[in-house]
């Protein structure tokens, strides 16, 4: 069952929405972001492009797949938030369809890491893809204190994408209630469907993906954000290795379990 107290459970997401009705009521959106980018530019370029890669879906994937694929349970819950996750961010940038700040403001106006992205702001999916990874990890495998790192490292993710100067703070928002109520959801169905006949075949096919998708990020996988190789290899690297090291287990238990 969901192991997260309520608080963990709703805190996040209404916090979120609390700060988005903030901002909307008193219009404070594009001062607010112009106020962090400033800011925030002062930990530097290579900071912030590192810290807003681990919000991509790619690597995202690769930090937590060694860890799906060691309980069936796990690996189903994931994988209906991250469908859930996916149809959130997709559907709401196609029905709003706002402009980035690179559309709406000169370049003199704020500072840009990386492409001037133009269409499709709201909800920034580089956050709603590292709160859903948070609110799983907070809700279904971690406790105490850990739950509190998880959010601030979501949340330094999400703030990295203010200060790449790519999405507003209600993108941003959006992104984390969003991700975090997907997170939950997954959970909640997962348990509700016990069941759920994937979950014999769960942890194989989420090994043999984790290990093909860190060979194409390895040779071929470009997150757009120059000087940042070196971590998503790296990632990439130790993602493979600890899903290799899983594989007699998943694959050859009942082989080896035999032998005298």
């Amino acid at each position: 069952m969901i192991s997260a107290k309520r608080g963990g459970r709703y805190g996040v997401p209404l916090l979120a929405l609390f700060s988005i009705a903030v901002l909307l009521l008193t219009g404070k959106n594009i001062a607010f972001f112009m106020f962090l980018n400033t800011h925030l530019s002062i930990l530097g370029d290579t900071f912030w492009s590192h810290a807003t890669v681990l919000g991509d879906t790619t690597i995202a994937l690769l930090l937590v797949l060694p860890l799906l694929v060691r309980k069936p349970q796990w690996g189903v819950q994931f994988l209906f938030a991250a469908v859930l996750a996916t149809l959130y961010a997709h559907g709401m940038k196609a029905l709003f369809s706002s402009l980035r700040p690179p559309a709406v403001l000169s370049a003199e106006q704020f500072h840009l890491i990386g492409f001037a992205l133009q269409n499709n702001s709201f909800p920034s999916g580089h956050t709603t893809t590292i709160f859903l990874l948070a609110g799983w990890l907070g809700m279904a495998v971690l406790s105490g204190g850990w739950r509190l790192a998880v959010f601030a490292a979501a949340l330094l993710v999400g703030l990295s994408r203010i200060a790449c100067g790519v999405h507003w703070p209600l993108d941003v928002l959006g992104g984390m209630a969003g991700g975090w109520l997907c997170a939950w959801a997954g959970i909640a169905l997962s348990n509700h469907w016990q069941a759920f006949s994937l979950n014999r075949y769960t942890p194989k096919i989420l090994l043999i993906s984790g290990i093909a998708l860190a060979i194409w990020s390895i040779g071929w996988y470009d997150n757009s954000y120059a000087g940042t190789r070196a971590l998503q290899v790296v990632i990439s690297v130790i993602s493979a290795a600890l899903l290799i090291a899983q594989a007699p287990r998943l694959f050859f238990a009942k082989t080896l379990g035999s032998q005298p």
